[in-house]
């Protein structure tokens, strides 16, 4: 069907049974009472370096310790000497869930309660919906800086809404030596916008800067960048936080192709196959109960067996590019790896990998635009490229997958990014805690955890308190995560009790987690818009609504919701939403 005009992405999600669905993340306060007592402050010599490498939209099951095909050897290894933690909740989409990793605080308190791309009318000028880190919040950069650390960042921010805010840069929060992408994305071997009416801008500390080394990839340049942080600093004496912040998987799907050829053919049995095969190895490395059978997927695509040839050929080269993107991703972490062994930092490194959501927009990328954009405009931009299966991951290619590529991203989950299904906000975690260790195999963390979680989690290894209710002279709010390190350390078998509930919120699409129990409202068309309960220890495909069985649970958790909702602010979103605009044929 061809659409007459240019509509947001939060309305028009009838293109691919995918809804601009999102959500923030919340928690109770965290305290920094460890055992009855507050943590002792280490001496700046003892303390770990920190090297948190962050991915983009990747899948649950999309590296190989969380069962994927994709070859990520250092992954693997960093997973096989430390944690693995498969029950890490975060937000469905990029901002929102950075703004709460870094700060330790609910997205809505930091000023990103909505995206910019995806702001309501009645969200402009509320608390909480600056679109942008607002000054109500501490970064952990912040925090090391103050206590000791040089803190180094190369790759995507997205914490400075439209453009570049004054004081919402990484340099002004706190990190020292910074080259970023201020925006959400932009295409891998050059500065140039990957939607019709992107601008996306480069900053060399507080100075805006062309891309550097175009025709480089992506992958390969926030990494040289970062080692060359790593080597002007490892000298002074201080500790390091590396933030390594990479594009990659996010659209457009573009890779070297000597990483896309390794996969040739492997995406040939479909989409269909690969969620299964992953689910098996997810058994094989003990994520599963051996007997657990793999659950239906929601919301429906089309099965692979009824595809044309010519669409299971684009769709499965398009996946082939997908894993090049991964491949190489991993192969430049073994470079920062292998520097860090080089120059005897490695044993004393914490290092942690995740994604900032689960899986890739579930729209066709010809079908994005920036808001005002007319339709002759984006069907300009789009004929620029060559989307021709041959040339599918080359620089002037701009493809991605709709919801039908989250099929095998996710497994065994159900639904994708921008929804609040487990599929959009569970992604991979991988941890490597200070010291040696010599496991033949990765320590499986099963315990709930969530974004909030990560920013107290790296003071305490740091040894540096929180900032509780002030930071340089202005009010600001506590960190409401937990710690980790006894998690971790296998001191505590749970750091969120089975009573707590975890709620979190975006477009007015809702869940609430408590112990086994989630209760989830997504709108639709991926759902009805009502509330439904789901026993995820019974039930990780999300299949089975037990919400009459189970009327007393809900309930509990709908009021917790409610609760959580006027505590953080939550705004529900009405009129016209001002989002990224999609653009002419629907597709799955």
């Amino acid at each position: 069907m061809k659409v007459n005009c240019v509509r947001s992405v939060a309305t028009v999600i009838v293109l691919a049974s995918v809804v601009s669905l999102v959500f923030g993340v919340a928690m109770r306060s965290w305290t920094p009472l460890l055992n009855g007592n507050v943590y002792a402050q280490t001496p700046t010599s003892d303390r770990p370096n920190i090297l948190v490498i962050m991915g983009d939209d990747l899948g649950y099951s999309d590296i190989g310790s969380f069962g994927s095909e994709i070859s990520t050897p250092n992954l693997d290894m960093l997973a096989k000497e430390g944690k693995i933690l498969t029950n890490y909740h975060t937000n469905p989409v990029c901002s929102p869930a950075r703004v709460s990793f870094l700060t330790g605080v609910d997205n809505h308190i930091g000023g990103i309660g909505t995206m910019y791309e995806n702001i309501a009318p009645n969200q402009v000028g509320k608390p909480g919906y600056e679109t942008y880190i607002n000054d109500k919040v501490v970064t952990v950069a912040e925090l090391l800086r103050d206590g000791g650390y040089d803190t180094l960042m190369s790759g995507k921010w997205h914490l400075s809404g439209k453009g570049w805010q004054n004081g919402t840069t990484p340099h002004d929060r706190g990190f020292e030596d910074v080259f970023v992408l201020l925006e959400s994305g932009a295409q891998h071997f050059s500065g140039n916008p990957y939607y019709a009416g992107g601008h996306p801008e480069f900053l060399n500390n507080l100075t805006k800067v062309p891309r550097p080394d175009n025709g480089t990839y992506s992958n390969d340049m926030y990494t040289n960048i970062m080692l060359d942080k790593i080597k002007s600093h490892q000298g002074d004496g201080k500790p390091l936080f590396m933030y390594l912040s990479f594009q990659a998987s996010h659209s457009p799907f573009q890779a070297p192709q000597e990483f896309i050829k390794k996969y040739e053919g492997v995406y040939d049995v479909g989409y269909d196959k690969i969620r299964e095969q992953r689910f098996e190895k997810q058994k094989e490395l003990g994520i599963w109960p051996a007997d657990m059978k793999l659950p239906n997927r929601l919301p429906q695509t089309p099965a692979w067996d009824n595809l044309t040839a010519d669409d299971k050929a684009y769709k499965a080269k398009v996946l082939e590019a997908h894993a090049g993107m991964i491949d190489n991703m991993d192969y430049n972490i073994g470079k920062v790896i292998q520097y860090l062994k080089d120059n005897g930092m490695y044993d004393n490194t914490l290092i942690m990998f995740t994604s900032d959501n689960g899986s890739s927009e579930p729209i066709d990328m010809k079908n994005m635009a920036a808001t005002g954009i007319t339709i002759e405009e984006a069907n300009k931009f789009s004929a620029g490229f060559n989307n021709t299966v041959p040339n599918i991951g080359n620089a002037d290619s701009l493809v991605n997958y709709g919801a039908w590529g989250a099929v095998a991203a996710v497994s065994p989950f159900s639904y994708f990014k921008t929804t609040q299904g487990e599929g959009g906000v569970r992604p991979p975690l991988v941890m490597k805690l200070p010291g040696a260790n010599n496991q033949s195999k990765p320590d499986i963390v099963s315990a709930l955890v969530q974004v909030n979680d990560m920013t107290p989690t790296f003071l305490e290894y740091a040894g540096v308190q929180p900032p509780g209710s002030t930071y340089n002279g202005h009010a600001v709010h506590a960190i409401m995560g937990k710690s980790l390190k006894p998690l971790l350390e296998g001191s505590v078998e749970i750091v969120h009790a089975d009573d707590e509930p975890v709620a979190q919120e975006m477009f007015n699409n809702t869940a609430v987690w408590m112990g086994d129990w989630k209760a989830v409202k997504n709108n639709p068309p991926v759902s009805d818009g009502k509330w439904h309960l789901y026993n995820l220890t019974a039930d990780i495909g999300e299949n089975n609504d037990l919400a009459s069985q189970h009327p007393d649970v809900l309930k509990k958790l709908m009021a917790d919701y409610d609760k959580f909702a006027k505590d953080v602010g939550v705004v529900v979103p009405s009129g016209n939403i001002e989002a990224f605009q999609t653009v002419g044929q629907a597709s799955d």
